[in-house]
């Protein structure tokens, strides 16, 4: 797929709602930055080296979702686990997790909103975030899969 191609498609999915003035702008110029540069193995490959990089996508619940009205939960994913934050007026508290140690992810879509429920093989309490966008649900259920996949492939 060339460039052009592949910018039409970033605008559809903004037309479609499924993306954000701030997503589209982002994704746009990374595309533009990559130019037409030939391209070497899967897509799930070349998600998981940008990440790897250093680079952390943050996940935060919508203001219009019970309890985050002041301090929205958030969710951190990067190239080595994920980290979920969740904030009050007094303190915090962190929570970091391996892809590896993820059990189940459950997603339950509202009209709007969804809710992600990540359970982990660790012991620890499961991991609830209400209020995400339904495309940020479903970004963050692909991410731990490619990693867990990712990491399955490196052990074989």
């Amino acid at each position: 797929m060339n460039l052009t191609d592949e910018l039409r498609k970033l605008a559809e999915l903004r037309q479609e709602g499924h993306l954000t003035d701030q997503e589209f702008a982002d994704a746009k110029q990374k595309l533009i930055a990559e130019g037409n540069s030939p391209q070497t193995g899967s897509d799930d490959d070349e998600d998981l080296e940008g990440t790897e990089d250093g680079d952390e996508k943050t996940y935060q619940a919508s203001r219009w979702s019970s309890g985050n009205m002041f301090f929205p939960d958030r969710l951190i994913l990067s190239g080595d686990g994920m980290l979920f934050q969740k904030r009050a007026l007094f303190g915090s508290s962190e929570e970091h997790i391996n892809y590896r140690a993820v059990a189940s992810i459950s997603v339950q879509n509202g009209i709007l909103l969804s809710d992600v429920s990540i359970e982990t093989s660790g012991g620890s309490q499961p991991i609830f975030l209400n209020g995400l966008w339904k495309s940020e649900a479903r970004e963050i259920q692909d991410t731990i899969r490619m990693f867990q996949r990712k990491s399955g492939k490196a052990k074989s």
